[in-house]
């Protein structure tokens, strides 16, 4: 690939909780090259990091670009990232509490690095170069196995004074509720997510034998691990199960960006994740639909453009990168 003479290159890491997808990009935000690998998360901090240094690495080689010519590296992780660039914890990954993130990761590739929680990183990425290019104000939801979200303040991340808030998923949407992964119950994540509503097609089919299409999917009655396909393919059969659980899905988003609408008065809400990839025309309008019910004032509703995200899997990768690109520059924004 021929670069213009001059042109800033970045790495941009996004490590998960089964994989590592590591990517080479510009200044202005096209992907040169992409590598991934599984996280192995078992095998402890410093592992995963060599991995993930690893696979950045094999993403500069396929297009003979050293390490060394980048000028900053972001790295997206599922849990947040403090001032210090240490990790709080990671319930998905042994061994990360207190863990020395940006260090580690500056030793291994030699070059600055940034970090941030992912679903920020992907939050930012959307502002900067998807669906948000435009926004001034606005807040990303990610719906997958897990709940995750960012809110973009006039270009800014809003992760508060102790850098670890907007986890969307977990204001109190139902008191008493479902318990979450979290602990609490009543959660958003506990009803607008795959791990939640897990929960409810579990009770359905396994304890009130209701009939559905998805026990064929999931024998042994463990919803949790189900593919976005499946739910895609059941709910446009019009299987009672899956329609009734998804439909209650946006119902609960709905409910979650109707309160950040009031909060933030946002211009732009973007949903994404596996389950809206896979049924973002079907369950999208049912979400605004829920919202409009909730605002307040209903002036501030008609004032905030909901969509669905644009860069996919890309968004953390791109995110971190937008990020890293910012923070080395000095001034936030695009």
């Amino acid at each position: 690939m021929t670069r213009k003479k001059g042109e800033r290159l970045f790495g941009g890491i996004d490590i998960g909780g089964t994989k590592i997808l590591a990517m080479i990009v510009d200044e202005k935000g096209a992907i040169i090259s992409m590598s991934k690998k599984k996280t192995k998360g078992e095998s402890g901090f410093k592992s995963v990091c060599e991995r993930a240094a690893g696979v950045l690495r094999e993403a500069a080689d396929i297009e003979n670009i050293p390490l060394k010519s980048l000028s900053a590296v972001g790295v997206g992780v599922p849990v947040p990232v403090l001032a210090d660039g240490t990790t709080p914890t990671a319930a998905n990954l042994p061994g990360w509490a207190n863990a020395p993130l940006i260090k580690t990761m500056e030793s291994l590739t030699a070059r600055p690095c940034f970090g941030e929680n992912d679903c920020n990183a992907g939050t930012y990425g959307e502002y900067v170069w998807g669906a948000g290019k435009n926004a001034k104000t606005l807040i990303g939801f990610f719906v997958g196995t897990g709940f995750g979200g960012g809110v973009v303040f006039h270009g800014e991340l809003v992760t508060g004074e102790n850098n670890m808030a907007s986890e969307l998923g977990h204001i109190i949407v139902h008191e008493g509720g479902r318990i979450c992964g979290c602990g609490h119950r009543g959660c958003l994540e506990a009803y607008a997510s795959k791990a939640g509503m897990a929960r409810r097609l579990a009770w359905e089919t396994v304890i009130e034998g209701r009939k559905s299409m998805l026990t064929q999917a999931v024998p042994d009655g463990n919803f949790s691990t189900i593919k976005s396909s499946v739910l895609q393919e059941a709910y446009r059969r019009g299987d009672p199960v899956a329609v009734d659980a998804l439909n209650e899905l946006a119902l609960y988003l709905g409910v979650g960006v109707a309160n950040y609408i009031n909060i933030f008065g946002p211009d732009l809400v973007v949903i994404g994740g596996g389950i809206f990839e896979a049924l973002g025309k079907e369950l999208l309008p049912k979400v605004k639909e829920s919202a409009r019910q909730r605002t307040f004032p209903e002036a501030s509703f008609k004032d905030t453009k909901i969509t669905l995200t644009q860069l996919g899997d890309y968004a953390v990768g791109l995110g971190i990168v937008a990020y890293a690109k910012s923070r080395l520059d000095g001034k936030p924004g695009k």
